[in-house]
Order: structure tokens, then C-alpha cells, then sequence
């Protein structure tokens, strides 16, 4: 892959990522708010939620596992980018890139913003591991003539 296919495909996946969050996060809003009552527990100042089950409380449940799986399609995608971009920048003479793009995407697993940083350093300021690349062609060596006179 190319930087900017990796560029491309990481910046989709996080618009897909961030939409399916949107998409969730909407559908709990409409449950909560229209799709039951709460009640107060008697002794304290909790509420219980009790869902009134209509097709509006199950269209909001349908909302929420669409938007799960919308950012989990997002969050596949930008997992793509981040091992293009390791490859692409293995290619390179100086692996720095390479060992920062492993280290960050690993210690994200841990704390999530690490990953999305330095996939973001990678995007605006690592460069193309593309033309470092040796092109995988045969070996050129005389080849006998079909037309040879065989004694």
C-alpha cells in the first residue's frame, strides 16, 4: 500500500468509526428518553429504568447494535491502515517509523489515544516506504534460441 491509501483508508475508517459512535450513542439518547419510565427506588436517590417494550424501544435497540457494528467496521479499517503503514514503513532504510508505529499501536491496546497520535504523526509527517521497495522481476540471462541447429 501507499501512503496515501493508508492516508485515505485511515481517515475513512475513522469518519466510519466515529459515525457508527454517533449512531449508538443517538439510539441509547432515544431509549432513555421515549422508550420507558424511571422510577424513583424507594430509600435513596437512585432510579430504576423500566423499558416499555414497544417497536420504538426495539428500533432503538436496532440503532444501537447497527452502530456497534458500523464502528466496529470503522475500527477493522483503520486496524488495516495501521499494519499497511507498518509495512509501508518497514520499506524504509531507517526503521524508526516502523518501531514508532508498532510500539504506539501496541501501548494503544493499553490507552487509545496513543495509537490515534502517532497514526496522526505518521499521516502528516512519515514518509513513503513505496520507492524504497525492490521490484520483484525475473532475472534476465540469454535465453537459447527455439531455432538452434541441433546436431
Amino acid at each position: 500500500m501507499t501512503k496515501s491509501t493508508i492516508t485515505k483508508s485511515w481517515i475513512g475508517g475513522l469518519a466510519v468509526f466515529a459515525a457508527g459512535i454517533i449512531v449508538a450513542v443517538v439510539g441509547v439518547f432515544l431509549m432513555l428518553a421515549y422508550g420507558g419510565t424511571f422510577t424513583q427506588v424507594p430509600g435513596n436517590s437512585n432510579y430504576d429504568f423500566t423499558p416499555t417494550l414497544t417497536g420504538f424501544f426495539w428500533t432503538t435497540i436496532g440503532l444501537m447494535v447497527a452502530g456497534g457494528v458500523i464502528a466496529l467496521i470503522g475500527g477493522l479499517v483503520q486496524l488495516v491502515a495501521w499494519v499497511g503503514a507498518m509495512i509501508n514503513s518497514y520499506a524504509l532504510p531507517e526503521k524508526t517509523w516502523f518501531l514508532v508505529l508498532l510500539l504506539g499501536g501496541l501501548l494503544s491496546f493499553v490507552f487509545a489515544p496513543i495509537g490515534f497520535a502517532v497514526m496522526v504523526a505518521y499521516v502528516v509527517a512519515a514518509p513513503d516506504g513505496t520507492p524504497y521497495r525492490q521490484a520483484q522481476v525475473p532475472a534476465a540471462g540469454p535465453r537459447p534460441s527455439p531455432f538452434v541447429p541441433t546436431a
